[in-house]
């Protein structure tokens, strides 16, 4: 079993020249092009999904190249069955439990989930003898490794397509995962490459895009469209950091998706919803002002107030800013004070709940 910790970003072909420009600086160790073809699959019912699992079987094998030109030759042909379990995602890192079981053939052996500790991280109602291929992701990988110090970074340029039999959408996503060292230092690395090329911090795995793929098929009209975000309860009792940042990581991530919605998918009912969200999270931020953890919180008001005059596009400003809060809110969740919630803050608080239910409810965010 595996433990990944990742941060995922998104981008436009159109600025594909200059992250690979930005990755051609020697701190970034080139390794070979892979070729990956991924088959998920999931029950009727998709209880896999719904339980917060993925399943695929990976076909992959290194591109050869000559003269800098591929061959279409793929060699090291492996093929892989791996389970992804429901992990936790905070300041735009992922962090789940993977496991992966070799094969030698295409066919999946779910005897190798039954008879390991997998088995545990799955509900007991999941019928896994109807899990049946649902869709794929087809994509050429290009892969660098980055070292400082005790710690080691896998970046990987993932472009190609998700479909499904009835429907496809392009991918181009670069991912950033921690095999060593201080998870700290994957936000430093794509704040860097954020400075160089527009790029917007993302915490849509493929698998999601699969699954919403599916769902514009009218034979899995149960699965939701949307992401559906449940807005934190609003505990009186916990303390002020925690509540904070529960609902910080909340509203970013609506943020973030609301901004991909725009830019990717051409939503434009999301541009209001996007804009609010900024002014929600300045908001939020002003509510605890006096917290003084951090001294980097006047800058980070400062760039929401700036990000909440620019367009909703792709741009360094919109990357910049969405790592920023990422990476301020993973500062905050290494700090371990506690204060006591006053009940003027309570007040507070419950009138911001309150303001974002407003907000999100009649855009179907919320479930």
């Amino acid at each position: 079993m595996n433990h990944e910790i990742e941060l995922k970003l998104r981008l436009n072909t159109s600025e594909l020249p200059l992250l690979e420009k930005a990755l051609a600086n020697n701190q970034y160790i080139s390794e070979p092009t892979l070729k990956l073809l991924n088959r998920y699959f999931d029950t009727p019912q998709m209880g896999l999904s719904r339980g917060g699992a993925a399943l695929r079987i990976r076909q992959q094998g290194t591109v050869e190249f000559k003269d800098g030109i591929a061959t279409g030759v793929i060699t090291d042909a492996r093929i892989i069955q791996t389970l992804k379990t429901r992990g936790t995602s905070s300041a735009g890192l992922h962090q789940r439990m993977e496991w992966d079981w070799p094969l030698t053939e295409v066919k999946l052996d779910l005897s190798l989930i039954q008879n390991s500790e997998a088995q545990s991280h799955l509900s007991p109602s999941l019928a896994l003898e109807t899990i049946a291929p649902l869709f794929t992701t087809d994509f050429q990988r290009k892969v660098w490794m980055y070292q400082q110090g005790e710690t080691l970074i896998e970046l990987v340029l993932d472009q190609g397509e998700v479909s499904t039999d009835e429907h496809r959408i392009d991918l181009l996503e670069l991912e950033l995962e921690l095999k060593q060292g201080q998870p700290e230092v994957l936000f430093h690395v794509a704040e860097q490459l954020a400075s160089q090329c527009p790029v917007l911090m993302s915490d849509i795995s493929k698998a999601e895009r699969g699954y919403g793929l599916l769902a514009r098929s009218a034979h899995y009209v149960d699965i939701k469209k949307d992401w559906v975000g449940k807005i934190p309860n609003f505990d009186e009792q916990q303390d002020v950091i925690n509540c904070f940042k529960t609902f910080f990581s909340f509203q970013l991530s609506s943020f973030q998706r609301s901004l991909e919605y725009v830019i990717w998918d051409s939503l434009q009912d999301q541009n209001d919803h996007a804009t609010s969200q900024i002014v929600l999270l300045q908001n939020l931020l002003s509510l605890f002002a006096y917290i003084d953890c951090l001294p980097d919180t006047q800058l980070l008001q400062r760039q929401l107030r700036q990000a909440s005059e620019a367009p909703l596009e792709l741009s360094r400003l919109w990357g910049q800013l969405s790592l920023a809060c990422g990476h301020w809110l993973f500062k905050l969740s290494n700090d371990d004070a506690t204060f006591e919630m006053s009940e003027n803050e309570k007040m507070s608080m419950r009138l911001h709940v309150e303001q974002l239910n407003n907000e999100l409810l009649p855009k179907g965010i919320r479930s």
